[in-house]
């Protein structure tokens, strides 16, 4: 697959005004600069307009959303307002090493059969300590991972990801669900696109709060999953449908699966 230069970064927030600023400026410190990043703002009741108004940088676009409508939303507003050849995702609390873009775009390069690349990142934690989450390996058509006997895709974050444009030309969010929208999102892509590995922390994923903090939201969006794969996890997965129906029933945590992904530094 080949893809015009231009990268576009699509950044969605809420509320989130006094953490944007370093997300945004990892973007643009990139010393491959050939980049537009989108601010979506999720209509934030906080100052967050004025705060992307102050980076005095033609790359960097505001589209405001006029009603409050969800992560997977935002995400596909960026994607529709986007011109590169290229996409890849920026959280608004994390931060992006220097070189990711450019080694990412040198991985694509050189699998020219591949449609997304991704690396692994660093979990800053709230007490200040630091694990290295590794990203898990994304196999084409495939549901669930056997290493760990779940969905192949869950732990791969948007903001480790670079792909080409055609990728979302092809699928977008799923705006549906309560979360685990890239979870889903790559296990659609994963049946028409390579995916590429870099075994190397490029992300720094500040730890500030999300759906595997709130168990309601959790749950709800598992069973949301189960219920969209399920004839497929019928035919294929069989013992992975009855055991995550189970889990689901009986609220275990997924837990024990995150802390395979990570490694204390």
């Amino acid at each position: 697959m080949r893809s015009g230069g231009l990268v576009s970064v699509v950044l969605p927030t809420y509320n989130r005004a006094g953490l944007l600023t370093r997300s945004v400026e990892s973007v643009l410190g990139q010393t491959d600069g050939d980049l537009e990043v989108i601010v979506v703002d999720d209509s934030s009741e906080d100052d967050t307009e004025s705060v992307v108004a102050a980076f005095r940088d033609p790359r960097v676009r505001y589209l405001r959303l006029p009603r409050n409508s969800g992560l997977p939303a935002a995400r596909n507003a960026g994607i529709a307002a986007s011109r590169g050849g290229y996409i890849a995702f920026q959280d608004d609390d994390d931060e992006w090493h220097r070189e990711k873009l450019a080694r990412q775009r040198q991985a694509l390069d050189r699998h020219p059969e591949a449609g997304v690349v991704y690396c692994d990142m660093r979990r800053v934690l709230a007490d200040g300590r630091t694990l290295y989450h590794r990203s898990p390996t994304i196999v084409r058509d495939r549901l669930v991972a056997p290493e760990t006997g779940y969905w192949q895709s869950y732990m791969l974050a948007m903001q480790a990801v670079l792909a080409h444009r055609a990728c979302f030309d092809r699928e977008r969010f799923d705006e549906r669900l309560v979360g685990f929208e890239d979870l889903d999102l790559h296990l659609r892509l994963a049946r028409h696109y390579a995916y590429v590995h870099m075994p190397e922390p490029l992300v720094d994923y500040h730890e500030t709060g999300g759906l595997t903090s709130n168990r309601r939201a959790e749950l709800e969006a598992r069973r949301q999953l189960l219920q969209k794969y399920f004839a497929a996890l019928l035919a294929r997965e069989r013992a992975f449908a009855v055991r995550e129906t189970m889990a689901v029933l009986l609220r275990r945590s997924l837990l024990p699966i995150v802390a395979r992904h990570m490694t204390p530094l």
